[in-house]
């Protein structure tokens, strides 16, 4: 027995530690964890009569980077003095990194207890063996440092060659020379195809996942270690789709480190945290044309460029996706007083009033809110100016319309081809395993028929979506291209047509607008925007600003201003009833009557009607004068009494004096002795009958 062995050691427990860095290692390098577990039979041996092994780290890496309860457990034990003695088959078994090394051979010194590996036994508390112990420690994290030197820069120098040595995305396969290609299997061709048609047309991920889940149709997705072989099809979600739109292999690119780990400190110890995406100019390799893609390169660029500025963040440069939302300026307002980007918010009836609020002064310095503006006048003035700018181009956006619906009719239907190829290729292999079993081994046999009966209800749904398909699907005839070259004519009308869709109609004001400034001009209660054309050219203008207590729903000024003047001539009642034949309506498009003749009134301080003594209306001047209506407006029409109205509807009003003039008295005698008014009006001409 070794003099370092004593005898309180052999009253304690000896604990056998044993690991492996890799589930890989576990499975295939037997002979190895035979080793690490006979070393219970030579702690036996040496004289210890109890024995525990620790195994559970088994799989666990020993870099530091992983959590290990095997050897918190081994700590625990040597702590409490438990432990005689740590066997271990080498160094690199306890502790890869020094950390963990140091802490075990300073706790083993505290609690005399002994380090036993196949080389020897050592007690850290003899200065020869703790060196020793020092440069095993120093020697294992070495070692494990230059392995994955070494296979990186090997991993690395293929890869800078242009080898894949990875597991490619849906779409692709590698050959035998480690290459990349594209997938002979038709249909995943088509589908990965039609990702991103739809991402090109409709200018969202989010928007190309609905109409893919809309329309029923699945995405490829390859099974993870079957090296492409295996395609699993379901429907996609958005974060599917943007993986695949972020790929640069489908723009036949070869990319590598296009992402880095994040190394955080939890507990003391080195984690890896989340990956984030690197800048394209810090990527280790890009090989571009490496091999054929489903895009071009600049296409895949610009598609970087759309979902970066669909990600809309706060003050960021990006405009933000095209959502649902009524606020048409969504992404596009700054301030011009701060230049941080206006907000939306919505208010009203069932929010759906929409207000551009900028929020600076409040989030930095506690002030109220830098400006805010309502969305409907302004809206209305810009989506003006960008439709007399787009004119001239309605007939080719026509054409282009009718080629996008045609494109999208036949993505469709070739999407359902490829697949009910498939489905009948699917049924005919189960129809043959079926054929092939035993009809008696039932077990089998019931299964293979429901496999087959399953295949053959797919073919069914699947025929059935192609004939819709077909039938649904509208050419674009010579008749209907004339329709859209009409509608070019009458493009205001179309955008405000309820069956516009609001997504749509953002994009097109992304697509020529860069960004809108708009800033109050106090002074002159207007807004001064400034539009920011793609092209460069910038196009100032004015719009009217509300003043405080006004708002869109409120009523025009020419209506109080009408309804002032009716208050002193006539009742609510009789103002409602010629406002409505003057065809006017309330901020909230209704017709009128008194409650809200009066409502208005008592807002703007407008005095009620009060019968005056010095004029009277033409009723009042007929019982005056004791004639009809008809003789009074008669006399009025010739020009003989003198009378004004406010507006055409509106009552008459004549002086009370002028009721004793001597041409109104003569005319009024001469109707008392049943004579006719005679004709004094210059405007009435008589005409001789032939």
């Amino acid at each position: 027995m070794n003099d370092k062995i004593r005898r309180e050691h052999l009253q304690r427990t000896a604990y056998v530690y044993v690991r492996q860095s890799t589930p890989q290692q576990v499975r295939h390098h037997l002979e190895s964890k035979e080793r690490q577990y006979g070393l219970a039979d030579r702690a036996r041996q040496l004289g210890f009569s109890t024995v525990t092994v620790i195994d559970e780290d088994l799989g666990r890496s020993g870099g530091g980077t992983q959590e290990r309860p095997g050897f918190g457990r081994l700590l625990a034990f040597v702590c409490q003095g438990l432990a005689g003695a740590v066997f271990a088959l080498e160094a690199s078994r306890l502790a890869r990194n020094n950390r963990d090394w140091h802490h075990l051979v300073d706790l083993c010194a505290l609690a005399e207890t002994l380090l036993i590996d196949s080389d020897g036994i050592y007690d850290p508390r003899q200065l020869n063996d703790r060196l020793v112990l020092g440069l095993k420690g120093t020697m294992s994290e070495f070692e494990l440092n230059l392995m994955r030197q070494r296979a990186r820069e090997a991993f690395e120098q293929k890869v800078r060659r242009g080898f894949a040595m990875w597991e490619l995305p849906v779409g692709f396969v590698r050959n035998e020379e480690n290459g990349i290609e594209k997938t002979p299997d038709r249909q995943v061709q088509q589908a990965v195809t039609t990702v991103f048609q739809k991402f090109r047309q409709l200018g969202s991920a989010r928007q190309a996942t609905i109409w893919f889940r809309e329309e029923q149709i699945p995405v490829p997705h390859v099974k993870p270690g079957t090296a492409g072989n295996e395609i699993v099809w379901a429907l996609p979600s958005s974060g599917r789709l943007l993986q695949m739109l972020r790929n640069p292999c489908y723009a036949g690119a070869f990319a590598y480190g296009k992402t880095a780990g994040r190394t955080v400190i939890e507990q003391g110890r080195a984690r890896q945290g989340t990956r984030y995406r690197k800048p394209k100019s810090e990527w280790k390799v890009l090989i571009t044309d490496h091999h054929s893609g489903y895009i071009s390169w600049e296409e895949y660029v610009q598609n970087q460029q759309q979902i970066d500025a669909n990600a809309m963040c706060g003050d960021g440069e990006g405009s933000g996706a095209a959502r649902t939302g009524a606020a048409l300026l969504s992404g596009l307002l700054r301030c011009g007083q701060c230049g941080r980007k206006l907000q939306v918010v919505y208010s009203g009836n069932k929010g759906r009033v929409p207000r551009y609020i900028c929020r600076g002064d409040r989030g930095d310095r506690g002030h109220a809110r830098c400006q805010t503006v309502g969305s409907l006048r302004l809206d209305r003035a810009i989506v003006r100016c960008v439709l007399d700018a787009i004119q001239p181009v309605g007939i080719e956006a026509a054409i282009n319309v009718a080629a996008s619906t045609r494109a999208e009719d036949d993505a469709r239907t070739a999407s359902l081809e490829l697949a009910l190829e498939r489905a009948r290729y699917e049924a005919n292999r189960a129809r043959r395993q079926f054929d092939a079993v035993d009809p008696e081994n039932r077990l089998v046999a019931s299964e293979l028929e429901t496999r087959w009966n399953r295949a053959l209800a797919q073919v069914s749904e699947l025929e059935h979506r192609l004939a819709e398909a077909k039938d649904t699907a509208d050419p674009i005839t010579s008749h209907t291209k004339a329709e859209l070259m009409t509608l070019c004519d009458q493009l205001p009308a179309v955008w405000e047509h309820p069956d516009a869709p609001v997504q749509l109609k953002k994009r097109i004001l992304r697509t020529v607008l860069n960004d809108i400034i708009i800033k109050p001009e106090q002074a002159l209660s207007m807004y001064r925007v400034c539009l920011h054309w793609a092209g460069g050219v910038h196009t100032e203008f004015t719009i009217a600003r509300n003043k405080t207590g006004q708002h869109g729903r409120s009523a025009d000024r020419d209506v109080i201003e009408l309804i002032a003047e009716l208050a002193k001539v006539c009742p609510d009642k009789s103002a409602a009833a010629i406002l409505n034949r003057l065809g006017y309506k309330t901020g909230q498009g209704n017709s009128w009557n008194a409650s809200r003749v009066a409502g208005l009134r008592g807002y703007h301080e407008i005095p009620t009607f009060q019968q005056q003594h010095d004029w009277v209306t033409q009723e009042q001047a007929a019982r005056e004068l004791r004639v009809s209506n008809t003789v009074v407006k008669r006399l009025i029409h010739e020009g003989i009494l003198p009378a004004k109205h406010v507006v055409e509807c509106a009552p008459w009003i004549i002086e009370r004096k002028d009721l004793t003039l001597p041409a109104v008295q003569q005319q009024v005698q001469n109707v008392r002795r049943g004579r006719k008014l005679s004709k004094n009006c210059a405007a009435q001409q008589q005409f001789a009958l032939d």
